[in-house]
């Protein structure tokens, strides 16, 4: 009887230390965003550090994106704190008329699409940041349309609706580092379009 008592405080001893060691762990996860540096002389979407922290996008485990992830979360507002998202008091992607994820037919067909950014982190430890355009399927999960993905240190991301069903991929909020991503009829695929100052 002794040594059953013994083995239950043990238990109850270890479990308890299991919890604390959880809890621990889980208070030293970082923030998805970090910012460092003076938020009143540079955007703070220049100065953000992104860090995920999922393992899948819309359902899609991050292996199935690109294999050598091991997270990849999508930008959504509700995980950019409030203050930086509405700096003045102003949402100023409502504003510039962008998003983290449109909805449209972009490739042209009865199919809804859904186009959105985010950041992903490869098992290696590097990070960046992606582009996705995923089938709305009735059933299942949505299917892979387009992958687009850049290893930097600047993973901000924003998108806009383009004219004739384009997506306009944005790296920062307030300047004209842009480009345009469109359904090619002829190639039967996404293709990044030319930049028409460079022709």
């Amino acid at each position: 009887m002794l040594h059953t008592c013994t083995f239950v405080r043990a238990a109850r001893r270890i479990i308890a230390l299991c919890c604390w060691l959880a809890v621990a762990h889980a208070g030293a996860e970082p923030a998805f965003v970090t910012v460092e540096g003076d938020l009143k002389s540079i955007a703070w979407w220049v100065l953000a550090d992104f860090h995920p922290f999922t393992t899948e996008v819309r359902g899609i485990p991050a292996r199935e994106i690109r294999k050598s992830w091991c997270k990849a979360t999508e930008f959504r507002k509700d995980l950019i704190p409030r203050e930086l998202l509405f700096e003045g008091g102003t949402d100023a992607m409502a504003a510039a008329n962008m998003s983290f994820a449109i909805e449209g037919r972009f490739d042209g067909t009865a199919t809804k699409q859904v186009a959105l950014v985010g950041v992903f982190e490869e098992c290696s430890g590097d990070r960046g940041r992606f582009i996705l355009i995923l089938d709305q399927l009735a059933e299942g999960k949505p299917k892979i349309r387009f992958v687009n993905a850049l290893r930097t240190d600047h993973q901000f991301g924003a998108l806009q609706k383009g004219e004739d069903n384009s997506i306009v991929a944005w790296a920062c909020m307030e300047c004209d580092n842009f480009s345009v991503l469109k359904w090619d009829r002829k190639k039967r695929k996404f293709d990044w379009q030319p930049d028409p100052a460079e022709q």
